[in-house]
């Protein structure tokens, strides 16, 4: 906290362990207001009790202090509320400040393999295809090597082309 005044400001809670230790305080704080509440409740609830009206019926004297000390048990409900509430700051502020940036940074590693993964195999098969067509066109050309291939003796039209050449002119 600053050391002229005693009161929290945003910077805190941007500090490490800052919101840990002003929901901590906090909890303290409500959680004491909330029992004050209560025994104050009680006391009230007591003494409404006891004041009796001519005409009251049984059990009406203890209906009425209950209604009429609904407020302050509202309060104290509402207290204990956000006693609950101080405590989940710092998990949120966990959850959402702390841990998010690594889990996307574990998201985004992941996909990145994955991509590089998909990436090798379809590298893999144009190398694989090239491979193939390769071998085809030598096939094609020159099986034992004396110049009458497949695609001469299948009469092409021109006697230098090949399975290769017939590919790069469709595209």
């Amino acid at each position: 906290m600053s050391e002229n005044n005693n009161r929290w400001t945003s910077d805190h809670l941007m500090k490490p362990g800052g919101t840990a230790l002003y929901g901590a305080q906090q909890r303290e704080r409500l959680r004491q207001m909330a029992d004050e509440v209560r025994a104050l409740l009680g006391e009230y609830r007591a003494d409404l009790e006891n004041v009796k009206f001519d005409g009251d019926k049984p059990f009406e004297a203890r209906i009425r202090a209950f209604l009429a000390s609904r407020p302050l048990a509202q309060l104290e409900k509402d207290l204990r509320d956000a006693v609950n509430h101080a405590g989940k700051l710092d998990a949120e502020y966990q959850r959402r400040y702390v841990e998010l940036p690594i889990k996307r940074e574990e998201k985004a590693e992941k996909k990145e393999l994955e991509k590089a993964r998909k990436k090798g195999l379809n590298t893999a098969r144009t190398v694989n295809s090239a491979g193939q067509l390769n071998g085809l066109s030598h096939a094609l050309t020159e099986p034992n090597g004396d110049g009458n291939g497949v695609a001469r003796k299948a009469g092409a039209s021109d006697g230098d082309q090949t399975f290769l050449d017939y590919l790069e002119r469709r595209a």
